[in-house]
């Protein structure tokens, strides 16, 4: 049964992870192997003693490489942040070889490696493998399954854009405010991010039914429609925040996501010190981390996932504990109840 009912307010949480994006190789037909995309991944003993390509070099990636080489013959890790390669040779840890962007399946299905988004030509690769299967370790599209033409709703989300429009500060519709969209941005720290995203929509929310908060001069408010659309527009052409900025890029931010983390908190009215010192202690955690991580070998040994940090907000710093040193004091912590 179909039941039907009027809100006053429509927030959209289906989140991002659900409908995964497969781009598409010149010379795909050549391709005689097995073709999954990440969200399929399960169990890393099904690729013993194959050979595996995995296509994209970011968290999926290096993670399925990770754990698939342990039963693989070798994994080929095909990424568009590959250093430059030492006479075309790919750069080799264990079994796991790290390789540039995937450009071509060839006629006799061989794989084609090299070049960069801004020059094709450049960081040939002499390595061609026949690989057994490809996972596609390509991230997933925006889905909205319940909007569609009777919705009456002016949205455009187009399969492969990764891109959502027309949305004020990409979180609310820039025409219709009452529906909002949370979680559309991705490359955060989410469910801090998301938290403030839901704080700054209920506040707004808030003020259509109190007249306390309508009467705040000093409380923030959404502007008038034409500077939504506006802001809107821009928004969706700028390519998100990097500078050139891609398409796909639109919802990304990264390093960029603390400044909207204020922005969000200063939206909901509540951007005190406090909250400051917050945000900068996930910013110096992430930093911390990502410095850990961006000097391993992709697809390499991952121990700073283990790292414990203890917070310390008011010094925006923190403790970070590794794997061994936990593993020290739960060890002195046994012999001292087993004494």
């Amino acid at each position: 049964d179909v039941a039907m009912d009027t809100f006053d307010a429509v927030c959209i949480c289906n989140g991002h992870y659900a409908a995964p994006a497969t781009p598409s190789l010149p010379g795909m037909e050549y391709y005689k192997g097995a073709i999954m995309h990440s969200i399929e991944y399960d169990d890393p003993s099904i690729f013993a003693d194959k050979n595996v390509l995995c296509i994209g070099g970011r968290a999926s990636g290096a993670d399925l490489a990770r754990e698939i080489s342990a039963f693989a013959s070798k994994v080929y890790l095909s990424d568009t942040t590959c250093p430059t390669l030492d006479e075309g040779k790919p750069i080799v840890e264990g079994n796991v070889l790290w390789v540039p962007r995937t450009t071509a399946i060839n006629q006799d299905s061989t794989i084609q490696f090299g070049g960069s988004m801004d020059d094709p030509s450049s960081n040939p690769c002499s390595d061609n493998p026949k690989v057994d299967i490809i996972i596609f370790c390509s991230g997933y599209d925006y889905q909205f399954p319940f909007i569609n033409d009777e919705s009456n709703l002016d949205l455009s989300a187009v399969s492969g854009e990764r891109r959502i429009k027309p949305l004020y500060e990409h979180l609310w519709h820039a025409r219709h405010p009452s529906v909002t969209f949370v979680g559309l941005s991705h490359s955060v720290v989410p469910f801090p991010f998301f938290e403030l995203q839901a704080e700054a929509l209920v506040s707004q929310l808030l003020k259509r039914t109190s007249s306390e908060s309508v009467a705040d001069p000093d409380s923030w408010s959404l502007p008038a429609l034409e500077e939504r659309m506006k802001i809107a527009e821009k928004d969706a052409t700028c390519g998100g925040p990097n500078d050139p900025g891609r398409l796909q890029d639109t919802h990304f931010l990264g390093n960029y996501q603390w400044d909207a983390c204020l922005k969000y908190a200063s939206f909901a009215g509540f951007c005190d010190e406090s909250l400051q010192q917050y945000i900068a202690t996930n910013k110096a955690i992430y930093d911390h981390s990502g410095a850990m991580r961006k000097g391993t070998f992709p697809g390499g040994p991952d121990d700073y996932r283990y790292n414990t940090y203890v917070r310390d907000d008011e010094n925006q710093s923190f403790e970070v504990k590794t794997l061994l040193e936990q593993k020290q004091i739960a060890q002195k912590e046994f012999e001292e109840t087993t004494v």
